[in-house]
């Protein structure tokens, strides 16, 4: 999987990967606490797992740089000539790429899988009004 993500880092660029995942790690980083302070703890937890993440793959990114590796970044992607280079030189990069997308999107999917349940069982857990049958 590092393999996967050192990959994806060097085609991105890796002063983009540090700001996309460093913001979205932080933003998270927010949630977390807030469902903290609420006492929601599994939705705390899966918050935090995405914040973990987040913060691997900036890191990832990070000592790439401190050890003088060269990114290639997303603008010469624009051309076709280098699309078709980097696909020579990078075999099954599509594939990889749906494996990072499908471990990346599955804590999103837990969270929401979770912030719907909590929904349903706040409904469910309310009384009748005045006026509406109890379910």
């Amino acid at each position: 999987m590092t393999g996967i993500v050192r990959e994806h880092n060097l085609l991105t660029g890796y002063r983009f990967v540090i700001a996309e995942y460093g913001l979205v790690g932080l933003g998270v980083t927010v949630l977390v606490g807030y469902y903290l302070i609420a006492g929601r703890f599994v939705e705390a937890i899966a918050w935090f797992g995405i914040a973990v993440n987040s913060g691997i793959i900036a890191l990832l990114a990070v000592a790439s740089l401190r050890n003088g590796a060269r990114d290639i970044g997303l603008l010469p992607l624009r051309e076709r000539s280098f699309r078709e280079t980097v696909g020579r030189e990078h075999p099954g990069l599509g594939r990889r790429t749906l494996v990072l997308i499908a471990v990346w999107f599955a804590p999103y999917l837990l969270a929401a899988l979770v912030l719907i349940e909590t929904v349903a069982a706040d409904r469910s857990a309310r009384p009748a009004g005045p006026g509406q049958a109890a379910a």
